[in-house]
């Protein structure tokens, strides 16, 4: 059976993991086969790390893991429907890139397209949470979680991370929506619930996105 693959991906604080989390239930409740992995879960099969920053290799190293580890993956039989991932493509990837060999953007978008080539067959689908105000998002995410206030240097990072995403996503060959998490939070029967629906071609909705990042996009 073949699996498609959902990437739910977005900064720090956009709700990625409510948004996976009610997303694969809601899939559930309809009746498919949906497994989820959260951001850190240490049985993601596409993350070679289990959920751990990744040792001190080389970056060639570091490309060599994961294309192994997606290569496994596609090698075992998928007996799921759906397959939701947080945050696996681009968030915590770019974050050890940036943080652990200062990879530049071409290089970045080159390692992500060679991973999506791999699972090609199984029509990965990313929907990216997108906030026009990443501070108040981290602000607000920081609160909730109970810990401290995040600092001018960790806000400036969030942000250079939302500009290298948004070009990841004019690259990278994967069907791609942007969806406008300042409009709404997901809940399993809203409208923006609806857009993903949609988008998994069960259902039709007027959800609102981001136009201006879309338009970007070869969707």
């Amino acid at each position: 059976m073949m699996s498609r693959i959902i990437f739910i991906e977005g900064v720090s604080g956009v709700g990625k993991t409510t948004t996976a989390t009610l997303l694969s239930k809601k899939l559930q409740g309809m009746g498919y086969k949906a497994d989820c992995y959260l951001e850190g879960d240490n049985s993601n099969p596409l993350d070679p790390f289990n959920g751990t920053y990744p040792p001190k290799i080389s970056m060639t190293d570091f490309f060599a893991t994961y294309k192994q580890c997606w290569q496994s993956f596609m090698g075992n039989d998928l007996d799921r429907d759906f397959v939701i991932l947080d945050g696996t493509l681009l968030h915590y990837q770019i974050n050890d890139l940036i943080r652990g060999y200062s990879a530049s953007d071409v290089v970045i978008v080159e390692h992500l397209s060679d991973l999506l080539s791999i699972i090609e067959p199984l029509t990965p689908i990313l929907f990216y949470l997108s906030s026009h105000n990443v501070s108040e998002r981290l602000i607000q995410a920081r609160i909730s979680r109970k810990q401290s206030a995040p600092s001018v240097s960790s806000i400036a990072f969030w942000e250079n991370r939302k500009r290298i995403d948004l070009l990841a996503l004019e690259r990278l060959p994967i069907e791609t929506h942007i969806i406008d998490v300042d409009f709404a939070t997901y809940e399993p029967d809203n409208e923006f619930a609806s857009k993903f629906y949609a988008s998994l071609g069960f259902v039709e909705t007027g959800v609102k996105v981001d136009d201006e990042a879309v338009a970007k996009l070869k969707l």
